[in-house]
């Protein structure tokens, strides 16, 4: 392994933000890795040169293609390897020669098969120390960085969607898995998540969940860091927990572990060679580092979805707005069970409620504005509770079926974040005009979800990175 004491976050970046790609490898056969890799970088949106690397061709796909690195007449910034394992050795001492700093190792063949794989995946990290190169993988597909469009993923587009940035917040995701990276990127494309970064991290060779942590602090259009893994060797799961420690105050971590069965643990090891370890251990590890834990994905992406568009909680009581009382009755059940407070109005808010309120309202918690009511009682709840002090995070039962809960509810629950500064999180079920205010919701930096389970995964999400965030000034009402 190179030791990444010294992590410079420069050269990490080399693998998002390459001027200049060669895919060695690269190939003329229709559905082949090296050339779909090829048809990633000749898309429009990447605007930086590509060559191909290749002695049996003059050119893929219309790129120009050369019998190695050193016939290139410019310089090349990442090289991504799609050769067997068994001539990786030889092509980087050329990539050594360029002067290349960064490569992708897309090819299986390494450690993960065994011993004779081992010894080539080492040989190759002693010339890339040698020459100075990091390495993503190898047994990977790579990277997606949806800002500079470098996209390394082997996956044809129409059968793989690929996610896009959001102008309001972004996700970055790191994975173990390449499959599981791939299926996510779908996935995410079709939710219209805002997504910065895909990462397919592999066998780990050399570039790994460390570096990984330290470069997406710091980047800018990452809000929230996830991350999917399957164990951990002893010496890399301490590094990672004390690096973690020193960024999840201000930048939220999210890890999705699996291998939590005896059965799980040994298909990890065989998938990746991952230690999975004692789940208990992973646990309070996280704790104590202040990592978020999602028990699935889709939990992580709601919990990340939360966490990228809102603030964090300064404590744990949750306020509920509705006005549909069978969801703020499901609601309730959700937070209630996740382990958030939900205190009632205290008697003087209760009766500033009453006093601006139709009396068939029901002032509790939840606040039940009834199903005739417009935007102007939500206006009149949020306004008195939040300057009551009395509540840390507000859920919103958002229904549009009822014709006199018109759109400009968007603007209101908007209007109370944005000066408020207090965590929102919305709740609105529905078919396609429901699904639409969402989208107008979540433009406005507002997450919106579809069940109060979902929201409730959200609000605790927010909870606990204010109680990692706030420490000793974050107000916990209710004891783990």
């Amino acid at each position: 392994m190179i030791d990444v004491a010294n992590n410079n976050t420069d050269e990490i970046d080399v693998f998002f933000n390459a001027r200049s790609v060669a895919i060695y490898g690269a190939s003329q056969s229709p559905n082949s890795v090296g050339q779909a890799i090829v048809q990633n970088f000749i898309k429009p949106q990447y605007t930086g040169k590509v060559y191909a690397v290749n002695p049996k061709y003059d050119q893929v796909l219309g790129v120009p293609c050369f019998p190695n690195l050193q016939e290139i007449p410019g310089p090349v910034d990442l090289v991504v390897v799609a050769v067997p394992a068994r001539i990786a050795p030889r092509v980087f001492e050329d990539i050594g020669k360029k002067g290349s700093k960064a490569a992708i190792v897309i090819s299986g063949g390494f450690s993960e098969t065994g011993e004779k794989g081992a010894q080539l995946e080492n040989e190759i990290v002693d010339i890339a120390q040698k020459y100075g190169i990091r390495i993503i993988g190898p047994n990977c597909v790579g990277v997606i960085d949806t800002q500079t469009n470098v996209d390394t993923f082997f996956l044809p587009e129409y059968r793989c969607g690929r996610p896009k940035p959001s102008n309001v917040a972004n996700i970055s995701l790191v994975s173990q898995s390449g499959a599981f990276a791939a299926a996510i990127a779908d996935w995410t494309s079709e939710l219209g998540l805002g997504i910065s970064k895909i990462i397919s991290l592999g066998n780990k060779c050399d570039v790994d969940d460390d570096d990984l942590l330290s470069y997406l602090a710091e980047d800018d259009s990452t809000q929230v860091i996830c991350y999917y893994t399957e164990g951990y060797d002893k010496m890399g799961g301490r590094s990672f927990y004390r690096h973690a420690k020193e960024i999840t105050h201000h930048k939220p971590v999210i890890v999705c572990k699996s291998g939590r069965g005896e059965r799980a643990k040994r298909a990890a090891s065989s998938h990746t060679g991952s230690i999975a370890g004692s789940d208990n251990i992973a646990d309070a590890a996280y704790k104590q580092s202040g990592i978020i834990r999602a028990d699935n994905f889709e939990y992580m992406f709601d919990m990340a979805k939360g966490l990228a568009m809102q603030p964090a909680a300064k404590g744990d009581r949750v306020l509920i707005v509705t006005n549909g009382g069978g969801l703020g009755v499901m609601t309730t059940d959700a937070l209630e069970a996740i382990g958030l407070a939900i205190p009632p109005p205290s008697p003087e808010l209760h009766e500033k409620l009453n006093e601006r309120l139709p009396g068939y309202c029901a002032i509790g918690n939840p606040i039940d504005v009834v199903g005739d009511s417009d935007s102007s009682r939500y206006d009149i709840a949020f306004e008195e509770a939040i300057s009551s002090g009395e509540y840390d995070i507000i859920v919103v039962g958002m229904l549009l079926q009822t014709p006199s809960l018109g759109m400009d509810i968007t603007n209101v629950i908007a209007n109370h974040q944005r000066q408020s500064e207090f965590p929102f999180v919305v709740v609105s079920m529905g078919g396609a005009f429901t699904t639409k205010a969402g989208e107008v919701m979540e433009l406005m930096g507002c997450p919106t979800y579809a069940t109060g389970e979902k929201a409730a995964l959200a609000a605790k999400a927010l909870a606990e990175f204010g109680e990692v965030k706030f420490g000793d000034e974050f107000n916990k009402t209710v004891d783990a």
